[in-house]
C-alpha cells in the first residue's frame, strides 16, 4: 500500500514499521545520499519510487542517519545511492532500473 494514499496517523505509523525498509541501519552508515534525474529517462523511475515509498520508512526507523535528497535536472546522470560512513569511507550503489526493494535490499546488506 502506497504511504500516500494513507488517511489517518495510525495507518502511516503502522506503514512505517512496517514493510521494505523497516529496519535499523548497521551501525557504521552516517549518511545515505540519493541523486536522480528530475525528468527524462526510465533509468530515474526506480529512484523516485525508493524516495517516496522506501525512504520514509528507512528514514522513520534510523534518525540517527543523516539523509540527503539531490533531484538533478540533467536527464543523463545516472540514479546513485552513496553511503557515508562514520570512518570517512563512503560506497556508491548504481541504482538504474533496479526495484526499490532491491534497492533497500543493497543499502541494508552494507
Amino acid at each position: 500500500m502506497s504511504l500516500r494514499t494513507l488517511k489517518s496517523t495510525k495507518e502511516i505509523l503502522q506503514q512505517l514499521k512496517s514493510g521494505s525498509g523497516a529496519a535499523q541501519l548497521p551501525s557504521n552508515i552516517s549518511k545515505i545520499a540519493l541523486t536522480f534525474a528530475l525528468k527524462g529517462k526510465n533509468e530515474s523511475a526506480s529512484a523516485r519510487h525508493f524516495l517516496n515509498e522506501n525512504l520514509p520508512r528507512i528514514q522513520y526507523n534510523n534518525p540517527q542517519v543523516e539523509y540527503e535528497v539531490n533531484k538533478v535536472a540533467d536527464a543523463n546522470i545516472k540514479p546513485t545511492v552513496t553511503l557515508h560512513f562514520r570512518n570517512g569511507a563512503s560506497k556508491t550503489l548504481d541504482i538504474a532500473r533496479v526495484k526499490s526493494s532491491t534497492i533497500c535490499d543493497q543499502i541494508f546488506a552494507n
